[in-house]
């Protein structure tokens, strides 16, 4: 842009002109830019301006700098598609790439190498010997499997990628700093189905259409509900089905809050197993927010424990990821002042996981019923089955003492520390410790008292949403347009 309006171009034979992803342009601050542009262009053309939502900066825009423009909507009552399928797990601190493995494994079942190979060997057995028919098999088999995996940092996409090599998975990476050729070849090595993984960050968020991709999943929560769109809008597009995977951490609760409102859906914090397994439609009107079950989770934990043993980069690379994500939570944006009072409310009570609280929504609760419904650990009973109430009430019988017990050890802090061990408060370091703690009593802040949202709160998000910026309303585009 700054090149055209140096060198003075003669634009005087442009027609058309075409402002792709308007609303990301704006956002980065090109308006000047843009208008300069229209200033050097004939007042014959035609301007067009394509954009996923509608900024109240754009509409102005459109008002001072086009002529007669016209409004084209689409889905404008829907901001995501209602063939997308949303599960959101609560993960704890350190845990998100075990919490990874996990969902790839047991819930999406993305197969690996060695199991793609056995499937088409197999197939060749069969009679399918054309090597290019084979390859397309093997295109076939990835493709209810394949899976986009948004980040925040490119240190994240590079640790990722190797731990998912190491497991024997195939996969490709996108970043922004790698060149265009190479976030080209990545992409197209994915879309063929030679790579069943995509680890990137949100350059790919944004006017990416894979065919056929059916599994999204938000290694980190989007700060923004915008960005949390377009990210989930990669998958159930042009009426086919989808499933968003989002990992939730108890620092990113509020901008799950934020997203609750934004869709104006309500937020469960479990659902309960009473006898039948929730169809696949209940994902669609609710946002459900609970954590894994911990068994599963402690035998992936085990298996990068053993990764790490034998190839020293792993741990190297996910040091370097810890402290790009420490770097990247001081700069990330805030989400609502209201929602930071729910999500503590919340979680102080135990809820979603975070704590240990039985009975509280977390997962002594019950089975999270997005597992239960992928895994088929509780198969699905047709109502009035006999065998039905029977497998819920043994799954019900065995779990909540064990569960209890992790549960508490998970929450256990000791009454004393090293310094105070048997010393009954007689010691220097017990009396230091003693006073210390006074200390910070008084210093401690009050905790923020809770106050409940009103339902139709839900119509009223963009005005707390401080991350977003504004967007227009009815009124604006009837005077704007």
């Amino acid at each position: 842009m700054h090149l055209l309006v140096e060198m003075s171009l003669s634009l005087s034979t442009v027609q058309y002109l075409v402002f792709d992803e308007a609303d990301r342009l704006f956002e980065l601050g090109f308006s000047q830019h843009l208008t300069t542009i229209l200033e050097k262009l004939p007042s014959t053309r035609q301007t067009v301006l394509f954009s996923a939502t509608l900024p109240k900066s754009l509409v102005d825009f459109a008002k001072a700098g086009l002529r007669d423009p016209k409004l084209v909507r689409l889905d404008s009552e829907i901001k995501i598609s209602q063939d997308l399928r949303m599960a959101f797990w609560s993960v704890r601190e350190g845990e998100r790439d075990v919490a990874l493995l996990c969902l790839l494994r047991e819930v999406i079942k993305v197969p690996t190498k060695h199991e793609l190979e056995a499937s088409l060997s197999k197939q060749e057995n069969r009679g399918v010997k054309h090597k290019k028919k084979n390859a397309g098999a093997g295109a076939a088999l990835l493709a209810p499997h394949q899976t986009l995996v948004f980040v925040s940092t490119q240190h994240h996409v590079a640790y990722l990628c190797h731990l998912l090599a190491l497991s024997h998975y195939t996969v490709s990476g996108i970043h922004g700093t790698l060149t265009q050729s190479a976030r080209t070849d990545a992409l197209q090595t994915f879309v063929t189905g030679k790579s069943a993984i995509l680890v990137t960050t949100d350059v790919a968020a944004r006017g990416i259409d894979i065919p056929v991709l059916e599994n999204v999943v938000n290694y980190d929560f989007p700060v923004g509900n915008r960005v949390f769109v377009h990210r989930v809008g990669r998958t159930a597009r042009m009426g086919r089905r989808g499933w968003a995977w989002s990992f939730v951490g108890r620092d990113e609760v509020p901008f799950l809050l934020d997203l609750q409102l934004f869709l104006g859906r309500p937020l469960v914090d479990h659902v309960r197993l009473d006898g039948d397994v929730p169809p696949e439609t209940a994902f669609t009107t609710s946002l459900v927010l609970a954590p894994f079950p911990r068994d599963a989770l402690d035998e992936e934990i085990e298996h990068i424990k053993q990764l790490g043993e034998v190839n020293f980069e792993l741990g190297s690379l996910r040091g370097v990821m810890e402290r790009g994500t420490k770097m990247y939570n001081k700069t990330r944006g805030k989400a609502s002042p209201k929602s930071y009072e729910r999500a503590k409310e919340a979680v102080k009570e135990g809820k979603w996981g975070f704590g240990a609280s039985i009975g509280g929504g977390g997962s002594e609760g019950g089975v999270y019923p997005a597992w239960v419904l992928r895994t088929g650990q509780l198969e699905s009973k047709e109502p009035g089955d006999a065998n039905e109430s029977k497998v819920v009430q043994n799954a019900a019988h065995e779990g909540p003492s064990r569960d209890y017990l992790l549960a508490t050890l998970a929450s256990f802090k000791p009454s004393e520390t090293v310094f105070e061990m048997g010393a009954r408060g007689k010691t220097a370091g017990a009396l230091l410790m003693k006073e210390r703690r006074r200390t910070l009593a008084k210093a401690a802040p009050k905790p923020i008292q809770f106050r409940k949202i009103d339902e139709d709160m839900s119509a009223k998000a963009s005005e707390h949403d401080t991350v977003d910026i504004e967007m227009a309303n009815e009124q604006h585009i009837q005077v704007g347009l």
